[in-house]
């Protein structure tokens, strides 16, 4: 995960998924005056430091948020505390890339002694993620550096096929990215919509709660079926081992998906800075198109010193 810390726990473990009603009550106490004060307490912190709201926005089947998932969780997995989360990385990268492509990586990084994902030796402090100049490419503008050291920045050009697999991962010039910019411009202005893109800050908890749920998301709602195994593995780095275990007992009684909440996936979510900095609000639409449409917003809690979920909880559904 993203922590400025040396030292943290990595045990394994994790419970099984079960199924069962559509939108459930939340963990722990959960009440209609929590969700009245649960809403306007970020909107008075942020007008009080005259900032802006921190948020992440996400859509299902969008490969930009896809992209944007892979990235920012693969980051968490590798600049974790304790050291890298090679488990997670592992299944991260099985999920999103394709065989092929997988196979092409790890001879890259044999033979350039990088991580072939990232096309660097160490971790990026901020990412963003936008539609590149067709369908089936997205840009990656990573940069390193900050503080006492200096800034660098390597743009990324990341190729899938319709699936939504990675199928190739090249470093590109800013020439080239202006013209990848221009020609998504030119795309969206003929739909009449903005460029859309996601960024990621190392470190933002906002950010680190958007790479579990959006990855989660995926996950779940895979083309072949849901990915068990990068489920179990993301449950494993974003949740502490005490609140994985009262999920775990929530799920079995609520016949439910304890992340979500739900029996089924959200179609958008924004992931916004909640009440206090060791808060986070996620706000996730079901539903859509001839289906009526359910919003449930979440709130998660954050450890303190690494930020992992210690707990989930429904303030208002509708």
């Amino acid at each position: 995960m993203m922590r400025n810390t040396s030292a943290r726990r990595r045990p394994g473990r994790r419970a099984a998924f079960a199924a069962g009603l559509v939108l459930a009550v939340g963990l722990g106490v959960s009440t209609q005056a929590v969700a009245q004060a649960a809403v306007p307490a970020p909107v008075k912190a942020s007008a009080k430091t005259s900032a802006a709201l921190r948020s992440v926005d996400g859509s299902n089947g969008d490969m930009v948020t896809q992209v944007a998932d892979f990235y920012g969780a693969y980051i968490d997995a590798t600049v974790d505390a304790a050291g890298p989360d090679t488990a997670l990385a592992r299944t991260l990268r099985a999920h999103y890339l394709s065989p092929a492509f997988a196979k092409q990586l790890a001879a890259w990084e044999k033979a350039n002694k990088a991580d072939g994902v990232l096309r660097a030796q160490n971790v990026p402090a901020q990412w963003t993620v936008s539609e590149g100049g067709n369908a089936l490419e997205v840009v990656v503008t990573l940069t390193y550096g900050g503080g006492e050291s200096p800034t660098t920045t390597t743009r990324l050009v990341v190729k899938q096929e319709v699936t939504g697999h990675i199928t190739g991962i090249r470093t590109t010039s800013p020439t080239s990215v202006k013209a990848f910019a221009k020609a998504a411009v030119k795309a969206s202005a003929k739909t009449s919509a903005a460029v859309r893109s996601v960024s990621g800050r190392t470190g933002d908890s906002v950010t680190q709660v958007a790479d579990f749920f959006g990855a989660y998301v995926d996950a779940k709602d895979a083309p072949a079926g849901p990915d068990a195994a990068l489920a179990k593995a993301l449950r494993a780095h974003y949740l502490t081992p005490a609140f994985a275990k009262r999920l775990a007992a929530w799920e079995k009684a609520n016949k439910a998906d304890g992340v979500l909440r739900a029996q089924n996936v959200p179609v958008q979510w924004t992931v916004s800075e909640g009440a206090d900095s060791r808060e986070v609000v996620v706000t996730h639409d079901f539903g859509g198109g001839e289906a009526p449409t359910v919003t449930t917003d979440l709130v998660m809690k954050l450890e303190p010193v690494f930020g992992d979920v210690t707990d989930i909880r429904t303030t208002n559904t509708r």
